[in-house]
């Protein structure tokens, strides 16, 4: 088992919510890093600042589906979009402890940084749906 610190349109109640299907809870959690709205979904970026989400425990099928939700090309970063790796969580009952996430990786010129980390806050504040 993995276990995965989700952000953005995976989270529950949001637009991606029935790919964590199977999923278990493991706790809220914030880890390093920022946000930038890149279009229809949030990208975590390194960098000063906490990224706010969930943590979930996903078997290995579980995770490979969601490589491939995410973009993520194995063994060849420079094709993917996301690329899964390991951060350490900042806060809640994990906190000190690494997990995995999805981090963007594209170039993000011009795109809206999301100051705060949390994307369901973000979505409200700007009325999306996502």
């Amino acid at each position: 088992m993995t276990r995965l610190f989700i952000y953005g349109t995976l989270l529950p109640g949001l637009r991606l919510q029935a790919e964590m299907q199977g999923a278990r809870f493991v706790d809220t959690a914030q880890v390093p890093g920022r946000l930038v709205d890149v279009g229809r979904f949030p990208g975590l970026l390194a960098g000063a600042g906490a990224v706010t989400g969930e943590v979930y425990e996903v078997d290995d099928a579980h995770l490979a589906r969601l490589d491939g939700v995410e973009g993520m090309v194995r063994g060849d970063r420079e094709a993917s979009q996301y690329w899964r790796e390991a951060v350490t969580v900042l806060s809640g009952t994990l906190q000190g402890q690494s997990v995995q996430t999805y981090v963007y990786n594209r170039p993000v010129d011009g795109y809206t940084p999301i100051a705060h980390g949390d994307y369901r806050r973000y979505i409200r504040e700007v009325g999306r749906e996502s």
